[in-house]
């Protein structure tokens, strides 16, 4: 376990450790992408090359729905671009029906923002300071904070030492868990557990376990289901709900993305009660200073809402799912989170110059992947990710493995030892 101390520079550190890796990707042409132009899940760049992509986390393909464009258009010729006020002065139709929507999709009363990041930026604070009426704390919060969690998580460090001490763990491992949260309580702190439901770079957390040592030590989950939103439960509420059993939800705190999966933009905080979804509203700096909505992505949001309050969500998460099967029996153990409830699967390189090779290999036969190494995975244990969506071919996926296993066998890489799955 480790608890750096509070002002440690660790973000510097952190930024000139990954420089040189970074540079790689930039230098190679496999990040900074400029797209032209997109048709489904093929990208054409502006040199003119055509790619399948398994780059986006829309796990759905509602981004492109015809209902979802249309939507945003009507709320931007009703009320324009953005509204310049902040919300706590006015909301607009379309604002007031999406938190309905949300309030019913995610099982609580929810409150929207301009990003996952910036609803953590705003409700971490209140949350550590103990004025979240159904959240009070001991002294203060004792942070346990996973390692792998997302970077928006992890940038705010510096702030949460402000209220309580952080720790930081292997959240998948209950044991550190439960020793952070023995070692919070013993200090007199309340434990508020910081994770990811579904890890943009691992597999699945244990979400109900930890919902359990949160009941234990009378402590808190705090959630970022941003990959599990919309893919999981009969409205999408996300993997966490569909985790957590019913006596324990009074100590979750739910993060959605509708970014992802939910194919518009922004994200959401879902709370206990309406007491406490107006206590974030009234004094989360980032809802009433962060800047006004995009009229067009709430009015696109509003029009996924009602596609994920109908049967056709289920549809759309069955297509995914076959997906997922489909490309887990093509390339089997080889990937990453093989078998298991997540769309994200990887293919595990190990040294970082083999992840770059390869990522070439494949862009030579026309598809484009995220290559991810440090600080995104631990030096020498770089992967390359694979997004899959309800929207990819069976023809696209069938090109994929076989890409992906001529690249091992051509460039003569070893292939890595897949992930236990989590």
């Amino acid at each position: 376990m480790n608890t750096p101390h509070p002002t440690v520079n660790w973000v510097k550190n952190r930024v000139r450790q990954a420089r040189d890796d970074q540079q790689q990707l930039f230098d190679a042409g496999l990040n900074g992408l400029k797209l032209v132009k997109r048709e489904g899940k093929v990208i054409e760049l502006g040199n003119g090359e055509r790619l399948t992509e398994f780059l986006s986390c829309s796990y759905l393909g509602l981004e492109s729905d015809p209902r979802l464009i249309q939507g945003a258009v009507q709320a931007v010729e009703s009320f324009g671009v953005q509204f310049a006020a902040a919300r706590t002065r006015a909301l607009l139709p379309p604002m007031r029906e999406l938190d309905e929507q949300l309030n019913r999709i995610f099982q609580g009363h929810t409150v929207t923002f301009n990003s996952v990041g910036s609803a953590h930026l705003g409700c971490l604070p209140l949350l550590g300071s103990g004025e979240l009426p159904s959240y009070p704390l001991r002294r203060g919060p004792g942070w346990i904070v996973d390692r792998a969690a997302h970077a928006s998580m992890q940038v705010l460090q510096g702030i949460l030492w402000q209220f309580g001490p952080v720790q930081r763990c292997d959240c998948s491992d209950l044991q550190q868990v439960e020793d952070a949260c023995s070692t919070a309580v013993a200090a007199g702190n309340t434990p508020i557990i910081l994770t990811d439901s579904i890890g943009s770079m691992r597999g699945l957390y244990p979400v109900n376990r930890l919902l359990q040592l949160a009941e234990r030590f009378e402590g808190y989950l705090y959630a970022d289901d941003a990959h599990g939103t919309s893919i999981h439960g009969a409205v999408g509420g996300g993997y966490a709900l569909v985790d957590a059993t019913e006596p324990l939800r009074a100590r979750l705190i739910l993060l959605s993305s509708l970014s992802k999966a939910f194919g518009a933009t922004g994200g959401a905080i879902t709370v206990l009660t309406a007491a406490d979804a107006e206590m974030i509203r009234r004094h989360a700096s980032t809802y009433t200073f962060g800047g006004p909505l995009s009229m067009g992505g709430v009015g696109a949001a509003v029009a996924s809402a009602r596609i994920h309050l109908s049967a056709q969500l289920g549809r759309l998460q069955a297509s995914l799912w076959r997906n997922v099967a489909v490309i887990d029996d093509l390339l089997g153990p080889v990937l990453g989170n093989h078998q298991i409830a997540s769309p994200i699967r990887f293919v595990r390189v190990g040294a970082e110059r083999d992840a770059i090779n390869l990522a070439l290999h494949l862009r030579r036969q026309a598809i484009a992947v995220t290559t991810a190494l440090f600080p995104v995975v631990a030096k020498g244990e770089a992967i390359l990710r694979l997004a899959i969506s309800a929207n990819h071919s069976h023809v696209q996926l069938e090109h994929l493995a076989s890409a992906v296993n001529d690249g091992f066998a051509e460039l003569g890489i070893r292939q890595g030892e897949p992930r236990h799955a989590r």
